[in-house]
């Protein structure tokens, strides 16, 4: 249970004003709301460190940037996996959330919290398996190199897919 109490005061902390639009700020609360909910049930129960902890950020910034039919509490589980899964030709899902970020208005370098947000999802990270002082780092804390976003998102098709679409451990 405590793991999804940090889920949600992490979704709470991330419920800052994103635009001067009341109409955007409430879409980015929408989008948190719907992502701490998909994720509670696949939230990590054993660990407390690696890609699963940039997830909510990575689905919240999906949805305020994709159009679906709706709000962004009924977007299809489906179609949010699918979106995360598949890039566009020749474009990583940093750029298709850079567009629709740039769609909506925003200006990622005015230094605000969410453009700090994006920055730190999207910088190009060296792959890290050890630490610091050397030690080798628990295999669900080391990055394989890229982006934070990008390694999150991963996390999420996996585990969303597994929650939500895996009828073989469903049915039995």
């Amino acid at each position: 249970m405590v793991e999804a109490r940090d889920l949600w005061w992490e979704a709470g902390r991330l419920a800052f004003e994103v635009s001067s639009s009341e109409r955007f700020n409430q879409l980015w609360h929408a989008s948190l709301r719907r992502t701490a909910s998909l994720l509670e049930p696949v939230w990590p129960k054993d660990y407390s460190g690696g890609p699963f902890r940039y997830a909510l950020p990575t689905v919240a910034m999906l949805l305020y940037t994709k159009r679906f039919d709706g709000l962004p509490a009924e977007a299809p589980v489906e179609k949010i996996v699918a979106l995360l899964a598949s890039r566009e030709p020749g474009m990583a899902l940093e750029d298709v959330i850079r567009s629709g970020l740039a769609e909506r208005g925003h200006d990622l370098d005015d230094g605000s919290s969410f453009s700090a947000l994006f920055r730190q999802l999207t910088v190009y990270r060296e792959p890290m398996a050890y630490s610091s002082s050397g030690m080798e780092l628990p295999s669900l804390d080391q990055l394989p190199g890229g982006t934070l976003m990008d390694a999150a998102a991963k996390w999420a098709v996996n585990r969303l897919t597994y929650r939500y679409f895996d009828t073989s451990l469903q049915s039995g």
